[in-house]
């Protein structure tokens, strides 16, 4: 990257994690202390004015990926829309929808190299085993335009959740919480009710990462209760239902 930086003179802004040690302190994976290490890479150096867009090159065979891995995981509706083209964040992907192959095959005929990281090649991770083994497999005797499928399955829950986003803006925090009557989760429609979860959720965390379907549900579950106190700590949350009332607060290590 530096040496096509400086044949291109393009200015080059670097940092350097150690992500074995921001992985033990968080207890992530590697992989997982990697994409939090690039991401706050990002956010500030957009924060700082350096970029006001920043573009990675996730492609449509990345979208694929990621949307069956999160179906095999047991992910709700909203995790369909796997990995989103523009985020609010300022990431834009605009090889989103080039299949990988189509990329290399871009590339050779104009000579120009490119790095293949390591770690793609490594069948123990299971994100690699359905790139290298599952996909392949499913395209061959499934679905050859599997790809296309996922892709337009992912797009289709983006507009889902694009709609429910202006439907049900994160509620305002008060003194860094948000509280919630039960009637909202419990008294209503439950494609209604997890919508405001995650709602009250994102204002709290900032963002709905590591957030699963189980832990909506257990919102859901904890709000239909008939004893009036109960606690669920999930990623970066900890809500608690108090009689009528449950709140959603930053999550503390006791």
């Amino acid at each position: 990257v530096a040496a096509l930086a400086e044949a291109r003179r393009l200015p080059l802004h670097l940092r350097s994690v150690d992500v074995q040690a921001a992985a033990s302190r968080s207890g992530d994976n590697l992989e997982q202390a990697a994409r939090r290490a690039r991401h706050a890479f990002f956010r500030e150096f957009i924060a700082s004015g350096g970029a006001a867009r920043i573009a990675t090159g996730h492609n449509q065979d990345d979208q694929s990926e990621t949307v069956l891995f999160r179906i095999l995981r047991g992910c709700g509706l909203t995790g369909l829309a796997g990995i989103l083209p523009v985020t609010r964040e300022g990431l834009i992907r605009p090889l989103l929808g080039v299949p990988r192959d189509e990329i290399r095959a871009f590339l050779r005929a104009r000579g120009i190299a490119w790095r293949e990281d390591a770690t793609n090649a490594d069948v123990h991770l299971a994100r690699n085993r359905l790139r290298h083994d599952v996909l392949p497999a499913l395209r061959r005797d499934f679905n050859p335009q599997l790809d296309a499928a996922l892709g337009s399955l992912a797009g289709l829950a983006r507009e889902e959740e694009e709609y429910w986003q202006r439907e049900i803006p994160p509620p305002a925090l008060r003194n860094g919480t948000v509280v919630v009557e039960i009637g909202e989760f419990a008294d209503v429609h439950p494609a209604l009710a997890r919508r405001r979860a995650r709602a009250a959720i994102l204002s709290v965390k900032g963002d709905l990462r590591q957030i699963e379907l189980a832990h909506v549900e257990r919102i859901l579950s904890m709000a239909r209760e008939e004893k009036g106190g109960d606690r669920a700590q999930i990623p970066g949350v900890d809500v608690f239902r108090s009689f009528r009332w449950i709140r959603f607060a930053p999550a503390r290590h006791d």
